[in-house]
């Protein structure tokens, strides 16, 4: 345990220690976010700088890394890989999305095809080196079992990783929102592979979520920093990789429930206006709905928060 309370620590001391400088330099460079103008009122938030995924991330690799080592040596850094890797991948996608947003002073930035073949290039090498570290392509389904996909592991493994760090990337619209609940998340998962005794994916998630916490000092309502596209996309990429490599991937459509209902919300928002021209909520993602109800962010935040512990807590009595 005290190696993962290392881990932890090291991730969130590097976070916070660092983030003030990133603030700075990101408002003296004037990288700061676009404010979407359709959406809620959000302009007080102009001027506010963006990317703060970079930092956190970072922290986290580098504490996983120096986690694995120290607690496996060398089969530990290399074990560590392909978790790190997603993580790190997905943020480098998220990390140029963000830059184009700033260059360009739009909402915004990939475009639609370069940034999935981004991702889908991404998803290739992660299988890569699976294979190369001999990870079984198998696949456990409930009431069915474990099948061996073969070569059609990788159709899942892409849906997998495209879909659930979109699926982070959209809930994360206000303050805190996705750095609580992605905390909530990673924490369920930890207590799973700690019952699995996965240390590989303990550390990992340790190390992430003392970066997630170090970055929620700053990002707490009213942020100073957001973490952008940068740290929303790996972290949806961070969950999806370690469902995978715990077997236990359809879990995560319970654990990241919250992640599910946003998603649903944009989908069911777009297809009700493109056929008949009538918007199902005041506003997609359903978080922006709360707000057009008259709660602040410190409320929402809070309730979906509690649903996503409530949910956490729950997974983890009847997987164990």
């Amino acid at each position: 345990m005290s190696d993962n309370l290392w881990a932890l620590a090291r991730a969130f001391i590097i976070t916070v220690v660092f983030m003030p400088f990133l603030i700075k330099f990101l408002k003296q460079s004037k990288e700061q976010a676009v404010i979407r103008k359709l959406g809620p009122d959000h302009q007080s938030k102009a001027g506010t700088p963006s990317m703060g995924g970079l930092l956190f991330v970072l922290a986290a690799a580098i504490s996983a890394f120096i986690g694995g080592a120290a607690y496996h040596g060398m089969s530990g850094v290399v074990a560590m890989i392909i978790p790190v890797f997603a993580l790190v991948a997905y943020a480098i996608i998220g990390g140029i999305d963000d830059a184009l947003k700033l260059i360009n002073h739009a909402d915004d930035g990939f475009a639609f095809k370069p940034k999935l073949i981004a991702q889908t290039l991404s998803a290739v090498v992660i299988m890569l080196i699976m294979w190369l570290l001999r990870v079984p392509f198998t696949l456990y389904i409930p009431m069915i079992g474990t099948i061996n996909l073969g070569l059609f592991y990788f159709v899942f493994l892409w849906f997998w990783l495209v879909g659930w760090s979109n699926a982070t990337n959209l809930t994360d619209g206000l303050d805190g929102l996705l750095a609580g609940n992605s905390v909530v998340v990673y924490a369920a998962y930890t207590v799973i592979a700690m019952h699995m005794h996965n240390h590989i994916i303990v550390l990992f998630n340790f190390s992430i979520i003392g970066g997630l916490l170090g970055f929620l000092i700053f990002n707490r309502p009213k942020a100073k920093i957001f973490m952008g596209d940068t740290g929303s996309l790996a972290l949806g990429a961070g969950l999806a990789i370690e469902s995978i490599l715990l077997g236990v991937p359809f879990s995560l459509i319970w654990f990241g429930l919250i992640f599910v209902i946003e998603t649903l919300s944009v989908i069911i928002q777009t297809v009700g206006y493109h056929f008949w021209h009538k918007r199902i909520f005041p506003m997609a993602p359903i978080h922006h709905s709360f707000e057009k109800f008259g709660w602040s962010e410190w409320q929402i935040d809070l309730l979906f928060w509690i649903v996503s512990s409530i949910l956490a807590v729950a997974g983890i009595f009847y997987m164990n």
